[in-house]
This record gives C-alpha cells, sequence and structure tokens, in this order.
C-alpha cells in the first residue's frame, strides 16, 4: 500500500494514495454519479498535496468507499456477465472480486497504464480532463481479463454459477434471481416438483402456520418391535395342536390339509380353532382384528 505525505500542516500518512491515480482515470459518467464530494478534489495532482481538505477527504473511508464503487463498475461489463451488477448480493463472489480494486490498479499500474501513485503525484503537475470512454474501453478490455487470469477469477465465477444460492442474489427482484427460483423449486418440468424446505412453507402457508416435519421413521421401528414381542408372547400360551394349526396356515396349506394332518374329520373343526386363536389374541392385545365377522362361521 502506498503511503504518501502531506504537505500542509504536520506529516502524515495517506493510506490511500495509491487509488489517486486511478481516480483520474475514472471516466466522467460514473465519477459524476458518486457524490460532489468526489467530484470535488482537484483535477491537478499537485494541488491535492497543499490541499488539506483534499487530503483529508481521500484518507477518508468515503473516499475509499467512492473508489472501490466506481472501479467496480468499471470492470464489472469486461468481467463475462451481460446482466447488470445490481443483480448479485454482496455475497456472490464475481460481485466482491468486482469490489477489489487492489487487483485491478495493481494490473493497470503492472501494465504501466498508470503510473504509481508516488510517482504520479511527484510528476503531474497540469489540470487533467477526463480520459474518453473508448479508450478507457480499450484498456479494459485487455486488462480484466488478464487480471482474471492472474488470479484465476474465471474458475470462481465458473464455481459459484454452478452452485448457486439464494443468498447470491440481491433482494430485488430480477430475471436471473426468478430464474433461480424456478430451476431450484423444478417449476419448469413437466410435472412440476418442490424442494423439501419450498414444500413446508407452501405447507404452512395451507395449514394456518401448522409446521410440516418428516415423519420419525423410529417410532415405526419401536411399535414393529414391540408388536413381534406381544406374538411371541401370544405364541407362548398356545396349545402344540393351536400353534401347529398357526403355522401350517401360514405356510399355506389349506383348511382340508391340516385338518387330513391334525386328524379333524373335515376343516370346519380347524376354522374353529383359528377363530378361537384369533379371538383369544384379540383379547391378548387388545387390538381389533375382525374374528366376529362371517367368515370364520361355520
Amino acid at each position: 500500500m502506498a503511503v504518501m505525505r502531506m504537505k500542509i500542516g504536520a506529516p502524515a500518512p495517506m493510506r490511500n494514495a495509491e487509488f489517486i491515480p486511478v481516480y483520474y482515470f475514472i471516466p466522467r459518467r460514473i465519477l459524476g454519479a458518486c457524490g460532489a464530494e468526489l467530484n470535488a478534489l482537484p483535477r491537478n495532482p499537485h494541488r491535492i498535496l497543499r490541499s488539506k481538505a483534499a487530503c483529508d477527504l481521500i484518507e477518508s473511508d468515503l473516499f475509499r468507499l467512492l473508489i472501490v464503487d466506481a472501479v467496480a463498475y468499471m470492470v464489472w461489463p469486461y468481467m463475462g456477465f451481460t446482466e447488470y451488477m445490481e443483480v448479485y448480493s454482496g455475497v456472490d463472489p464475481a460481485w466482491r472480486l468486482a469490489h477489489c480494486p487492489e487487483i485491478w490498479v495493481q494490473e493497470l499500474t503492472d501494465q504501466g497504464i498508470l503510473p504509481t501513485a508516488e510517482t504520479f503525484l511527484r510528476q503531474a503537475n497540469e489540470e487533467f480532463g477526463y480520459v474518453p470512454e473508448d479508450e478507457i474501453d480499450a484498456v479494459l478490455r485487455f486488462i480484466v481479463p488478464q487480471a482474471m487470469e492472474r488470479h484465476h477469477i474465471g474458475e470462481v465465477i465458473q464455481v459459484a454459477q454452478e452452485c448457486r444460492c439464494f443468498e447470491d442474489f440481491d433482494f430485488r427482484k430480477s430475471n436471473q434471481k426468478t430464474d433461480f427460483i424456478r430451476q431450484w423449486y423444478h417449476t419448469r418440468t413437466r410435472h412440476p416438483q418442490i424442494s423439501l424446505e419450498g414444500f413446508r412453507e407452501t405447507y404452512a402457508e395451507n395449514h394456518d402456520g401448522q409446521e410440516w416435519d418428516l415423519p420419525d421413521s423410529s417410532q415405526d421401528v419401536q411399535e414393529a418391535v414391540e408388536s413381534q414381542i406381544l406374538v411371541e408372547q401370544f405364541k407362548e400360551t398356545l396349545s402344540e395342536k393351536d400353534m401347529a394349526i398357526l403355522e401350517m396356515r401360514m405356510q399355506g396349506y389349506t383348511m382340508e390339509e391340516i385338518a387330513a394332518k391334525l386328524g379333524y374329520k373335515n376343516h370346519s373343526g380347524v376354522l374353529k380353532r383359528i377363530r378361537k386363536i384369533g379371538q383369544t389374541y384379540e383379547a391378548f392385545t387388545g387390538k381389533d382384528l375382525g374374528f366376529e365377522d362371517d367368515e370364520y362361521e361355520e
């Protein structure tokens, strides 16, 4: 970071001095939108160090903020975007990189487009006009892609575009934000789907604010285990013959086959035992399984 010393009053470092050369590189159109304070700086660099008001302004956070915004507006169109910078929030990587003037000023200095602040303030004793925008365009078309390649900015932007999130977009409405929301919720498919978050929001809206959540699968497991324990306990109460009836029935034997194997005269006796076993199980567990139905009548 360049450190200059004012030529008026007590010596003091000027931490924002490295941005003085780029100030004179900002086109009139952008500089005019940066407020009266920034436009009030002398167009002769030598007068800056002899003006307490100018030195105080350059040393202020306001000057740095205005330079950050002005440079970002200058380089954004050359970073590969067709949309306005205002589409994105300060969280988006491309937005943050555009607002890093150190990157762009250093590139302009390294390429000899801008002198260092020390050289500029020592030699430039003249009234500067505004650089024509066609000249600025020619410079930035070359400088911005080169700086992006040097700092691998293109790769960062590509990853951000592939992994978009809500926070990347400004709170204001834009076509890009609308497209992202449609892709996120799959509303452009023939059978629209919705993310879990979106479903919860819609559910709450349609149910007077009541929240929806996934069922607790552990509860189903617990119920299944408890039911199995009851079945095993009930089996221990059965006679050997009743247990044989249940096992053969579960294996797919017909009533007639069970009757023949267990010595019943006909299937009616087997049917009565099954009904009796069922009624006993209902009493044992407190569950109504329908063993009073006609299906089990003779």
